[in-house]
């Protein structure tokens, strides 16, 4: 057993949906040799992993943890806080329901407030079913949502990233038809600056290059084929560069993902999702990270959702969490070495 020191990285996992691949890739990285050097906790139940275990005939033991973290850690187990206890009556892999929705729900909710209280350094957040969640009574759209709550904040940004390719959303999970409305210049300048804030300060990059994409084709051609440029993403761009942010743009978003820029800059704005998301899925389909700015905790997510359509055939990739859990092990680490009393 590897004796971890005093104060060590821990990392928090939340369980997913228990019907989802959850459980399943979670297992898969934790049975890896490739593993960052934290501690790792899962948030979730000890019922739903057994349940797994058994299913795929593995020996790994199950260790719970009902106290202090740290000292009743077991590096050769599997690490549980019991957020809930669930009905394995109502749970199968691969099917949708109200108690699977409940559980992943519960799980992410205790996974958050610890991070929030300082118990472990990071969240990792395993996927969970929207409409499951909502099944069981909690009315939000995501774990994004949840976190912005309990932060108290409307000024969070979401950011996908593979290896040292990041883009940040303007707007999200909209309809395309509703995207131009929303680019204003204020939204735009948010977006650069909370993307800035993070990039100095969680991933630790000096002076940050951002380049921001145009809305329309070819930057609209002074106007051409639309106006928002000229209204509102260059006076988002110019405003952001007199708060001395090192950005430029707005460029055409056909050319300005190429592999030289990508090496060049450290993050680029989308006006919306499939804009900037379908490069980054094009080159990193499943390695893809869900990263919320704006927050003062760490969050990541692999960027897929439960799916229920393979879940407990034992054939999902672990790729997407493995790189959610090198970034914020990173973000971590960092926040580990500037900050005297780095946790609670």
């Amino acid at each position: 057993m590897k004796n971890f020191m005093k104060n060590s990285i821990i990392l928090g996992i939340t369980m997913g949906d228990p019907n989802g691949i959850g459980p399943e890739i979670i297992i898969k990285y934790l049975m890896s040799e490739k593993k960052v050097d934290a501690m790792f906790v899962v948030f979730g139940a000890e019922e739903v992993f057994d349940y797994y275990l058994k299913m795929f005939e593995l020996n790994i033991p199950i260790n719970v943890i009902n106290g202090d973290i740290e000292s009743e850690y077991n590096e050769d187990a599997i690490n549980i806080i019991n957020t809930t206890k669930v009905d394995m009556s109502q749970i199968k892999a691969g099917q949708l329901s109200k108690e699977g929705g409940r559980s992943a729900f519960l799980s992410a909710d205790m996974a958050i407030d610890y991070v929030f209280k300082g118990s472990i350094d990071a969240v990792i957040t395993a996927p969970f079913n929207k409409e499951a969640i909502n099944m069981a009574g909690f009315k939000y759209a995501g774990h994004t949502e949840l976190l912005a709550e309990k932060a108290g904040t409307k000024d969070f940004v979401m950011m996908l990233a593979a290896r040292d390719f990041r883009v940040a959303l303007v707007t999200t999970h909209v309809a395309l038809r509703s995207v131009p409305k929303l680019i204003t210049k204020e939204r735009v300048l948010k977006t650069i600056r909370i993307a800035n804030d993070a990039l100095c300060n969680q991933f630790g990059i000096k002076n940050p290059k951002i380049a921001v994409c145009a809305l329309n084709p070819h930057a609209s051609e002074h106007s051409l084929m639309g106006d928002e440029e000229e209204k509102f993403i260059i006076p988002a761009v110019n405003s952001a560069r007199g708060l001395g942010i090192n950005v430029s743009g707005p460029y055409p978003a056909d050319t300005i993902f190429s592999e030289n820029n990508r090496q060049y800059y450290d993050c680029f704005i989308s006006m919306y999702h499939d804009q900037g998301l379908g490069v980054l899925k094009a080159l990193y389909f499943d390695e893809g990270v869900n990263i919320t700015l704006g927050i003062p905790i760490i969050r990541t997510s692999p960027d897929h959702g439960t799916a229920f359509d393979i879940a407990g055939k034992f054939i999902a990739s672990y790729k997407s969490i493995k790189e959610a859990i090198n970034q914020a092990y990173k973000m971590a680490e960092l926040l580990h070495h500037s900050t005297p009393s780095f946790r609670a």
